[in-house]
């Protein structure tokens, strides 16, 4: 963990809290906020965020799935009034490791409904009840937004553009269901749906229905909070879809994480992949 700073500077520098689930995500997101001079306080989740979260964020406190009360009395304790939610947690661990404390477990009881859109803005109600407000999960990362058009050097072909608008208007109806953000395309039939899964495993699943050439498209839910469980694709997507004997990774423009986005480019260039940036307005 990086050293800590003396208690004057602490006083007048600008501070974040981070809680972290999965993958790189949050991992990207603290370092990019402190390239920004923030000093963040990240809350990480046993079982699912990367132990290297402790080298990149300035604070790091460990808790269990579903202690909200312990989130809340880490950034309070740090003087924390702001907020970002990066990565994940995955559907099975509400079904495993979970161990909400006594805030947590009150506030499942009065949920209404456990889809992914009620169950984090209501854990974003709880903490603006303690004056933490959650910020959107792309600060401090617009330049690895997709952009719209084709990032790399190969564009799709003509049939893959017609799976590419099949497979956008197909995800954001199962966004809008709430089941997904995902779906694989073969010759204008959808041969996979994500579900609990997750966006890799889907593509897995898809790409040994369609055995080869295959396009993916990921897009944002249609009542998409820009604050919490935004997509994001990275280097393992590629290297997933390439195993997979995929062609094309179609994502919404503007709405997107490209993480590592260089290196991802750089390597969907080497397998001859298309990465392509999507907009609704251009379907």
């Amino acid at each position: 963990m990086p050293p800590a700073l003396p208690i004057h500077q602490l006083e007048t520098i600008k501070k974040l809290g981070l809680i972290a689930g999965n993958g790189k995500f949050p991992l990207i997101f603290a370092a990019e906020a402190k390239r920004e001079g923030y000093f963040v306080v990240a809350v990480a989740h046993r079982g699912e965020t990367d132990q290297a979260i402790e080298r990149v964020a300035d604070e790091v406190a460990w808790i269990y799935v579903g202690q909200l009360g312990h989130i809340i009395k880490v950034f309070r304790r740090a003087g924390i009034t702001e907020a970002v939610m990066a990565g994940g947690i995955r559907k099975i661990r509400l079904f495993g490791n979970f161990r909400p404390d006594m805030r947590g477990t009150r506030f499942l009881a009065r949920l209404k409904s456990r889809e992914d859109d009620a169950l984090l803005r209501g854990i974003a109600d709880e903490l603006a009840a303690d004056n933490i407000q959650i910020l959107e999960s792309t600060l401090c990362l617009s330049h690895i937004v997709a952009v719209e058009g084709v990032m790399t050097r190969r564009a799709p072909r003509a049939g893959e553009w017609e799976d590419i608008k099949l497979g956008f208007h197909a995800a954001k109806e199962v966004g809008r269901l709430g089941i997904g953000q995902t779906v694989v395309v073969k010759n204008r039939v959808v041969v996979a749906v994500e579900a609990v899964e997750g966006t890799d495993a889907a593509i897995q699943r898809g790409a040994s229905l369609a055995k080869s050439g295959c396009v993916v498209v990921k897009v944002s839910k249609p009542q998409q909070d820009m604050r919490f469980d935004v997509p994001a694709v990275g280097v393992d997507t590629i290297k997933n879809l390439h195993e997979a004997g995929g062609s094309v990774l179609a994502v919404e423009a503007g709405k997107t994480i490209l993480l590592e986005k260089d290196t991802l480019l750089d390597l969907a260039d080497r397998y001859g992949l298309s990465v392509v940036g999507v907009a609704h307005h251009e379907l």
